[in-house]
């Protein structure tokens, strides 16, 4: 077939397809979530006293576990929401048969022939009631909410983190207090086994001594294998493969800042919709809305914007099997007029939806407005009572000082020093855990009121879709 016979035959398909890249649509862009407006505040964290720390969540805002898994959720979102927009582009269509064609003629002669035909079909909607673009936004609506849900999501792996790198420094803390228990009791057993067999100590003295000996090692492995299991499950969390290097301690809080920052807190009337739960029953309540105008739609007559071509051979008054070319450009209305109900049906399950949400949306708010003020009250009292819990601490320093010097001049026996030491080391760590569950107390706050810093440290891609 020579080019001049194919040219009528293909160019009208060419030309139908043509539009595809000229129809306009809306422009294509990433969906941005407006996250949660962080304050700035003087409220302690852990990591700001803590750099090692600060590069653990830094590095767990790339490679955490957690968030691959929500960053495939995310992608997800990213893939829906492109599905959403595509109702803003033309869809084009082709078709085509090939066989054979038997046409019998009641006292006519009867013919038969090989047949076949093509067809190419273009459709647009152009006038849905605000249908396209309430689905449109509800595929934005539910990106924006994949980025909400990873900040809330690595809030909560950023908490996990320190606590269990406070739970740490407690070990390593409690470990040298049953470390020199055992050391103290190792000491005095060559006088103990001495006095048993001199008579001066009993047996069940003497037998209680070394069951006390031993349980001292039964504790020391069960929480070297307590801290073994934290430490795995830290980096496991975290994505880091490196030992973190624990600090000898809980640094000391200014109590006296801390107060006045509480105190002076005076957060925006508004600030509980900025906390991701209500952010993201709002966000319901939008896609609840939308909802509302796609049902409406359907009930409606529909407007498109269709354009078609087909060729198939017909048989005319002078000849059969002619090559017929078909054009149709126009716009066609559909109109769902009665469908049993099922519109009104949904249109009642969306109300009842909204209804059962505005409850929700009030419960949360005011469940956290009683939250904060209830966290409020108890770091102040907690306050209250780590100025209590450092004093007495003072006061057991000066106490294990003066017996440490007289120690050092033969004053006080080797028996009496140690168990001021024991007694010293002790109060040393429970004044530690103090400190450590008023910085935990300090973060839940900041959670609460949405004010933590965690999601500083959160990096990840924004793709355009």
């Amino acid at each position: 077939m020579t080019v001049s016979k194919l040219l009528p035959r293909v160019l009208p398909f060419v030309l139908l397809a043509l539009p595809v890249g000229f129809i306009s649509a809306q422009e294509e862009g990433g969906a941005v979530a407006e996250g949660s407006t962080l304050r700035m505040t003087d409220l302690p964290l852990p990591e700001d006293y803590y750099p090692g720390l600060r590069q653990i969540l830094e590095k767990a805002g790339r490679q955490a576990p957690e968030l691959v898994r929500v960053g495939i959720d995310r992608e997800v979102a990213q893939e829906r929401l492109r599905i959403a927009r595509s109702r803003y582009y033309p869809s084009l269509g082709i078709g085509g048969n090939l066989g054979y064609r038997y046409v019998q003629r009641s006292g006519e002669e009867s013919d038969g022939s090989a047949s076949g035909s093509v067809s190419v079909g273009l459709n647009r909607p152009l006038f849905f009631w605000g249908a396209v673009e309430a689905g449109v936004e509800q595929g934005e609506i539910d990106f924006e909410n994949s980025l909400l849900e990873t900040k809330e999501k690595f809030q909560t792996t950023v908490q996990r983190l320190r606590d269990q790198y406070l739970e740490l420094i407690l070990n390593e803390m409690q470990l040298r207090n049953l470390r020199l228990r055992r050391a103290n009791l190792e000491t005095s057993l060559a006088r103990r086994e001495s006095d048993y067999r001199a008579g001066r100590l009993s047996e069940e003295e003497y037998l209680s001594y070394l069951i006390e000996l031993d349980n001292s090692l039964i504790e020391i492995e069960e929480l070297e294998d307590e801290r073994n299991e934290t430490l795995s499950s830290f980096k496991r969390i975290s994505g880091v493969q490196e030992d973190p290097q624990i600090p000898s301690g809980v640094s000391p809080i200014n109590l006296d800042a801390l107060e006045a920052e509480i105190r002076g807190d005076e957060l925006d009337p508004t600030w509980v919709e900025e906390t991701f739960n209500i952010q993201l029953n709002r966000n319901t309540m939008e896609k609840i809305d939308l909802d509302s105008t796609i049902i409406k739609s359907r009930q409606r007559p529909n407007v498109s914007f269709s354009a078609s071509v087909s060729q198939a051979p017909v048989n005319t008054a002078t000849a059969n099997d002619v090559d017929t070319i078909r054009w149709f450009a126009g716009l066609s209305v559909s109109w769902n007029v009665f469908d049993g109900f099922a519109t009104q049906a949904s249109r009642r399950i969306n109300l009842l939806q909204k209804r059962r949400l505005e409850s929700q949306i009030r419960t949360n708010i005011d469940l956290l407005e009683e939250e904060r003020y209830k966290m409020t009250n108890d770091l102040m009292a907690m306050i209250r009572k780590q100025r209590l819990v450092e004093r007495r601490f003072d006061l057991d320093s000066k106490i294990y000082s003066r017996v440490k010097t007289q120690y050092g001049q033969g004053r006080v026996s080797m028996n009496e020093f140690r168990s001021s030491q024991a007694e010293f080391y002790a109060d040393e760590y429970n004044l530690h855990v103090a400190r450590a569950a008023l910085l935990q107390a300090i973060a839940d706050y900041l959670v609460v009121i949405n004010a933590d810093r965690a999601v500083d440290y959160l990096q990840f891609s924004e793709t355009d879709v």
